[in-house]
């Protein structure tokens, strides 16, 4: 259970932001901090070994507002974004926690109105949406769905509310000795948040944009380490909830999707390192699957054909 609730009237918010090589667009994400409205911030930018310009960047941000600070990842911590979030953590301060991509934009409002609906509904975790467009369109009037629950993270997990890690703030106390997988590159906020919900908490979504999320051509989003972090999200879920059997069916599923892309892709050499799991995920024999496979790279069809084999 989430711990007793503060009634600090000014809490900080810890905004964390992981980048690397994000000279062309971190100076846009840093104003967009700067111009918000509540005051009482601070920006955590942990460099994860950037070689551009990044750097020089942000020093300027930290010049200019004591409130930015700038963090090498340490050699001795894993490289990539769910580390360098973690190390993050380890040197904020706030009563409540926003992290957020180095490529993003915020609305100006975005930690006011947040902070808001965490206080008037004394919520746990307090969640907006997310739009590709920077033209911000504030309600006067926003709808927001607050409850309680402690197992709402089933539903979360299965995919009935999706979010990035831009559309989520929470109250420090929730996560305790919870950090981010270290081992995902791709659905590492969906992992974490799936296990710092399995808590009776109190929870606000929001019904408005308050981020405007950005896709550069070397975005994470669409880095090559995705299907490793996704085939290793899927075996996690497999273990961690093999309870559940929506949660078991939602993992394997996950892990039929990953093996169709990787055919649509033609990308044999990951299909084989991974044989036994996309196997295993599709209720085939060795010999039954590779011939799936072959007929998959031959014709370039039947992607969707490769379903489970339903039991008795």
């Amino acid at each position: 259970m989430a711990n007793s609730y503060s009634m600090n009237e000014n809490p900080l918010i810890s905004v964390i932001i992981p980048t690397y090589n994000r000279a062309q667009i971190i100076e846009n994400t840093l104003k967009s901090i700067i111009a918000q409205t509540y005051e009482n911030w601070e920006c955590i930018v942990v460099d994860d070994g950037s070689t551009d310009n990044t750097e020089e960047i942000v020093q300027h941000f930290l010049e200019k507002d004591s409130r930015f600070h700038l963090y090498k990842r340490p050699i001795i911590v894993k490289k990539g974004p769910s580390a360098c979030r973690n190390f993050g953590y380890e040197k904020s301060n706030g009563e409540f926690i926003q992290w957020f991509d180095s490529d993003d934009l915020m609305h100006p409002k975005k930690l006011n109105v947040k902070l808001e609906f965490a206080m008037k509904n004394r919520a746990d975790v307090i969640v907006d949406k997310h739009s590709e467009s920077d033209d911000f369109q504030l309600a006067q009037n926003i709808q927001a769905e607050c409850f309680t629950s402690e197992d709402f993270y089933i539903d979360f997990i299965l995919g009935k509310r999706p979010v990035i890690t831009n559309d989520v703030m929470v109250k420090r106390t929730i996560i305790k000795s919870d950090r981010f997988d270290e081992n995902l590159w791709k659905g590492e906020e969906f992992e974490f948040f799936g296990r710092i919900f399995q808590q009776k908490l109190t929870y606000c979504f929001l019904d408005v944009a308050l981020s405007c999320y950005r896709i550069s051509p070397d975005s994470i989003s669409i880095s090559s380490k995705q299907s490793e972090s996704l085939i290793y999200l899927s075996k996690k879920l497999q273990v961690a909830h093999a309870s559940n059997s929506l949660i078991l069916e939602r993992a394997k599923y996950q892990g039929r999707k990953i093996y169709r892309n990787l055919a649509k892709r033609r990308d044999l050499k990951m299909i084989l390192k991974h044989f036994n799991f996309f196997q295993k995920m599709h209720h085939k024999t060795a010999a039954v699957f590779m011939i799936y496979i072959c007929y998959n790279f031959i014709t370039g069809k039947g992607f969707d054909q490769i379903k489970p084999k339903k039991r008795n």
